[in-house]
């Protein structure tokens, strides 16, 4: 059975792309019927169908989002007349037409996009701010491990250093004993050489 709706809506629903939102959802549930603006701020629909889905289009227009805020909706159901073939949208003298409203959801639709990027950015701040932290951190353990080596490389020239010095003092020990040995030796042939010499005479 046929049956009518009529409905007053108020809140923030004029010049936001209400109406539209609401042609748009009563042709999905296949009403027939019409929305237009109240001179006191408010929305009238107006919609034929079957009582379920008149109920449910209740409730989906309904609509709070960046620009819509439907405060109230005062409904009352009665007897269809089937009078309309279509749901559209009465555009009333200095009102917008279907092009400024589709302009209003895209509108919408750019301030969702912008506070969400918004949203990301400032995510993505948190993630560059614990980046650079982490960053910091690496560099404080680097510069930790460079003073270490640092540490180590002066030990190890001080025990090169000190190997050095055991080296040229045991040179000069060994240079010392090998002149001795030398002279010696050199004392030795010279005496061998005079021995010979003196027998050789004789």
């Amino acid at each position: 059975m046929m049956r009518k709706l009529v409905a007053y809506v108020s809140g923030k629903v004029q010049m936001t792309g209400y109406r539209s939102k609401v042609v748009t959802i009563a042709r999905a549930f296949d009403l027939k019927g019409y929305v237009k603006n109240l001179p006191d701020g408010r929305v009238k629909v107006q919609a034929e169908g079957s009582e379920a889905d008149l109920e449910r289009f209740v409730k989906a227009i309904k609509i709070e989002n960046a620009l819509i805020k439907v405060e109230d909706i005062q409904a009352e159901l009665s007897d269809g007349t089937e009078a309309y073939d279509d749901f559209f949208k009465v555009v009333g003298e200095h009102e917008t037409d279907k092009r400024l409203d589709v302009a209003a959801e895209h509108l919408k639709e750019l301030i969702l996009v912008v506070r969400e990027g918004f949203s990301d950015m400032r995510e993505g701040f948190g993630d560059m701010r614990g980046g650079f932290n982490d960053i910091r951190e690496g560099f404080k353990e680097n510069n930790a491990t460079l003073n270490e080596m640092s540490a180590k490389q002066d030990d190890l020239i001080d025990s090169v250093k000190e190997a050095r010095g055991g080296i040229v003092d045991e040179v000069h020990e060994l240079r010392s004993d090998l002149k001795g040995r030398t002279e010696e030796r050199l004392k030795r042939i010279e005496s061998d050489v005079v021995e010979i010499k003196a027998r050789m005479k004789s």
